[in-house]
Parts: structure tokens; C-alpha cells; sequence
């Protein structure tokens, strides 16, 4: 008599839960956040729109985490570059501009930015290709990683440059740090990485220098004025002046809440002392109201994501998911180091959110995208019978 062969069933028998819970709870804290910043305003439209976003993110981190397979989606990593490509030139051309930016595009009534998927389509083309080339990795001397590996370059070049168009600075540095570090982590010749460093820094420079946009060179002077690596002046007039307002009413804010915080009930900063208070400087008003204490608990969730990607990472086998854990935890990281260093002027001023809780609905949706990704990439799957 023949048996019936037994069907079996793919399930995930582990995953990563402290980087789920660390992510549920800093959205939440974005949630109370807005709540908090709207309930003393003239709408509550913010809240109500985030709180939408927060439910569209939780649904977007199941479908990453459950039904995407990394390693066969890996065939459409290509046309998805293009796609992005595509839409950042749609924004140039069809875009909107908000305040001299021109970074974001309107999809049947609701404004997304393509930059911010581009980051992530970027580190795991990375990812692929180092993974694809693994047995060329030992010859990367500048002139061979130019040949071998062009396509990163001009991809690179391609995606880097639309940003620049679109006066969007910040995701710049937040994703030329992430692929700097995959180059190293792929043991890319060093030579190579500070050749490529070198070219970068005197372009950037050149921006900066001889740019027509006169802000990111007034950005600067802000930033040597307050930096938090500068010993302050007593005899300067300190606290004068429009241009310096936002960073100077964020220092004020952090200053305030000195250990324990002033509670959300006496938070002045809110009161529209900080325009940005919901996005840019939310961290400020966080530092004002809960304290030293809690601004450093949430660095450090941000730095226990970092960690916990990296021990993922280190574990797998397959050198495309090691880089795409590893790059993945590092563009999350460094865009909360960035938003909290340009709180507490220890960087310039630069237009660029805390991940998951500052307002903003296309930044809540890539980032709980990027945690799918993670959870997918620490599961371990097994086999069982039907």
C-alpha cells in the first residue's frame, strides 16, 4: 500500500523579540508624544493623522516580517532601484516644495518621500552585490572596485545626486555613513574606502563652500555659535537673534527639564516656543518634560536596536542578510543620533526626524518597514509536518 506523502509547512519557530518590543514602545511614546504636543493646540489633526500612520506601520511590520522572503525577492532588487529612481525624479518634477525643499510628492491626497524608501533599496542593492561578488571581495583596490563593482557607483552616484537636487542634506549623511560602514564591514580595501571618504569630503565641501544655498552656510555659523563642543562666549550677546531661534528655544527646553523633567503639564516648549516641536526638536521637548533620564533611556533603546541588529547580523550564515541586518540597524541608529545631535547642537541644524516618534506618516512607514525587515532576518524558520 502507498503512503501519502506528509505536506509540510514552513513556520517561525524564533525571532528577535526585544527588538519588536523596543520598537512597539518607542511608537507608542511617539504617539503619546503627539497627543501631547496637539492637546494644547488649535487641532488635534496630527494626532489623529499619526495615529492612522501608527496602525498602517504595525500592519507594514507583520507583511516585511511574515510574508516577504529576503532571500527570492533579492530578483527584484534591480527594478525596484529604477522604481526608486524614477520616483525621485517625479519628485523634481511633479513634487511639491515646503519651505525652499523640494522633497516629497502627493499619492492620492497623502506626501511621500521617495528619499527615504531609497535608503533602504540602497543598502540592500548593497547588500546583493557584496553578496553576488562575495569571491572578489579579497581585490578591491580603487582600480578594481571600480571595475568590478560599477554598479554600485553609478547607482550610487544616481540616488545621491537626486537627494542633493532636492535639498535634502540630511539623508545624505545618514546614508553615507550606513554604506561607508557596509564597505568596511564587507572588508573593502581601505585603501579604496578613503579614497572614495576623500572625494566625498571635498565635493561636500565644495556644496557647502560655494553653493548658492546660502542656509546651509548660515546653518553653519549657528552651529559654531551654540555647538556643544564650543566653550560659550559670556561677552557675546548669546540669545539674540531669528535665524538662531529654533536651536537656541532647544537648548532652553533641555536645559529645563534638568533630571526629572518639568511634566508634560508645565512643558513651555510645546507652546509653540518650538515650531518644529512635532518633528525636528521633538527630542528637545522630551528632554524638557521627562527629563535627562528619560532623553537617555531612549538613546538607549535606540542603541539596543543597534546592538541587537548587529548580534543578527553576526549570527547568519548568508553575507547578503548579515550586510542588510548590519545596514539596516545602522540607518535606523544614525538617523536618531542625527535628529538628537541637532537637539542638543552637538551637529548642525538639518531637517531630519526621530524614527518613530517624531510626526511624519512616510517616516513611520520606512522605518517599521526596516523593523519587518529585521525581525525577518533574526527568524529562525522550521519544517513541520501537516
Amino acid at each position: 500500500m502507498r503512503t501519502k506523502a506528509k505536506k509540510t509547512k514552513n513556520i517561525i519557530a524564533q525571532y528577535d523579540f526585544y527588538i519588536l518590543s523596543v520598537y512597539i514602545i518607542l511608537t507608542l511614546i511617539g504617539l503619546f508624544m503627539q497627543l501631547n504636543i496637539s492637546s494644547i493646540r488649535t487641532s488635534m489633526t496630527f494626532f489623529y493623522k499619526q495615529s492612522i500612520w501608527f496602525a498602517i506601520s504595525l500592519v507594514t511590520v507583520w507583511l516585511s516580517f511574515k510574508m516577504i522572503n529576503l532571500e527570492k525577492s533579492r530578483k527584484f532588487i534591480f527594478i525596484t532601484l529604477l522604481l526608486t529612481i524614477i520616483a525621485l525624479i517625479l519628485v523634481l518634477v511633479l513634487g511639491h516644495s515646503v519651505k525652499g525643499a523640494q522633497r516629497s510628492i502627493r499619492f492620492f491626497g497623502v506626501s511621500i518621500q521617495p528619499s527615504l524608501f531609497a535608503r533602504i533599496i540602497l543598502i540592500l542593492y548593497f547588500a546583493h552585490i557584496f553578496d553576488k561578488k562575495k569571491d572578489e571581495l579579497d581585490d578591491t583596490s580603487p582600480k578594481q572596485f571600480l571595475k568590478k563593482f560599477s554598479s554600485l557607483i553609478i547607482f550610487s552616484i544616481s540616488i545621491f545626486g537626486l537627494i542633493l537636487i532636492e535639498k535634502h542634506l540630511s539623508i545624505l549623511i545618514i546614508l553615507g555613513f550606513t554604506l561607508f560602514w557596509m564597505l568596511w564591514l564587507a572588508k573593502i580595501k581601505l585603501s579604496t574606502i578613503f579614497s572614495i571618504l576623500g572625494i566625498l569630503v571635498i565635493f561636500m565641501m565644495g556644496v557647502l563652500l560655494f553653493g548658492k544655498e546660502d542656509y546651509r552656510r548660515e546653518r553653519l555659523k549657528i552651529y559654531k555659535k551654540y555647538s556643544l563642543f564650543h566653550k560659550a562666549n559670556p561677552e557675546e550677546e548669546i540669545y539674540t537673534g531669528d535665524k538662531d531661534y529654533q536651536i537656541r528655544e532647544s537648548l532652553i527646553s533641555l536645559a529645563s527639564g534638568k533630571y526629572f523633567g518639568t511634566t508634560s503639564k508645565r512643558g513651555t516648549g510645546k507652546h509653540y516656543f518650538l515650531p518644529e516641536a512635532k518633528t525636528d526638536y521633538i527630542y528637545a521637548i522630551i528632554g524638557e518634560e521627562f527629563g535627562f533620564l528619560w532623553a537617555v533611556l531612549i538613546l538607549a533603546m535606540y542603541a539596543f536596536i543597534f546592538y541587537r541588529t548587529l548580534i543578527n547580523g553576526s549570527k547568519n550564515n548568508s553575507l547578503y542578510l548579515k550586510l542588510a541586518s548590519y545596514g539596516l540597524g545602522m540607518n535606523i541608529f544614525f538617523n536618531a543620533m542625527v535628529n538628537i545631535g541637532v537637539a542638543m547642537s552637538a551637529l548642525p541644524s538639518t531637517g531630519v526626524t526621530l524614527p518613530f516618534i517624531s510626526y511624519g506618516g512616510t517616516s513611520l512607514l520606512v522605518n517599521s518597514f526596516s523593523i519587518g525587515l529585521l525581525l525577518n532576518i533574526s527568524a529562525v524558520r522550521r519544517n513541520i509536518s501537516r
